[in-house]
């Protein structure tokens, strides 16, 4: 009975040495830790104020960012307010909110002016990307359809889902005809009818494919293709000029109104 109440009594003692053992190493790691912290004090208050630091200048870039896509937008909206202006007898250009101009080459021309300087000041925001829109525009209009072209695809590069871009991709087949590829544009949007999903309506692409097929003189082709529209979209807004076209003649130059 004696020998199993010591051996008891020894085995108590091991665990109890155990317990100390450990409190030991605890107490040993955490001094080793203090010492680290205090002979090291100095470079991770550095490592500190270098993270602040990082954090303070990424907010700032984030701020200086925001307001300076703020300015491009108040000058894109005033060059729109010159894009858009009135022709009257009595102009006023120099009237920030309701400029006003004798003709429409002196306005065009202040407006690409106005958009090519939020071009250049801002070149990489979203007015930026906007104003190549619009300078493809102006820029068809005054006959130079490779300038165009090259505007309203770099738009379509960093811009694809503006509410623009359809827009531009309809300009852009308008080109394409007039610059004599109406070929590889039915190829093209024909290819665009058989996909699922398109960056166009359906009643878009074939509109624009009528028109192409009426410019390359396939004028059987065109009606059929007009017919189609109006038997699977009777409510498109071409509708109206797809019954013209099967009515009495062609379709009018989509460039006219640019």
């Amino acid at each position: 009975m004696a020998r199993r109440e010591l051996d008891g009594f020894k085995t108590m003692s091991q665990r109890l040495t155990r317990k100390e053992i450990k409190r030991d190493q605890v107490q040993e790691a955490l001094t080793g830790v203090m010492d680290y912290l205090r002979d090291n004090l100095r470079s991770l208050l550095m490592m500190a104020g270098l993270v602040l630091l990082a954090i303070g200048a990424v907010a700032a870039y984030r701020s200086y960012l925001d307001s300076r896509e703020v300015e491009a937008s108040e000058q894109l909206a005033r060059a729109m307010r010159v894009y858009s202006a009135e022709i009257t007898d009595v102009p006023d250009p120099a009237d920030t909110r309701n400029p006003t101009f004798g003709d429409a080459t002196s306005r065009d021309a202040e407006a690409r002016s106005q958009l090519q300087a939020v071009l250049d000041e801002y070149g990489r925001s979203d007015s930026a990307a906007i104003a190549k829109a619009y300078l493809g525009e102006l820029a068809a209009r005054s006959g130079d359809l490779d300038a165009a072209r090259n505007l309203w695809e770099e738009f379509l590069e960093s811009q694809g889902d503006n509410m623009l871009a359809s827009e531009v991709r309809v300009n852009l087949m308008s080109v394409d005809r007039e610059q004599g590829r109406g070929q590889e544009l039915v190829t093209r949007i024909r290819a665009q009818l058989e996909e699922a999903e398109s960056d166009l309506p359906t009643d878009v692409l074939l509109y624009q494919l009528a028109l192409t097929q009426r410019e390359l003189g396939f004028d059987a082709e065109a009606r059929q293709t007009m017919q189609r529209l109006l038997d699977q979209h009777p409510r498109s807004v071409y509708a109206a000029e797809a019954l013209a076209e099967l009515g009495t003649g062609a379709p009018g130059n989509p460039l006219a109104g640019l």
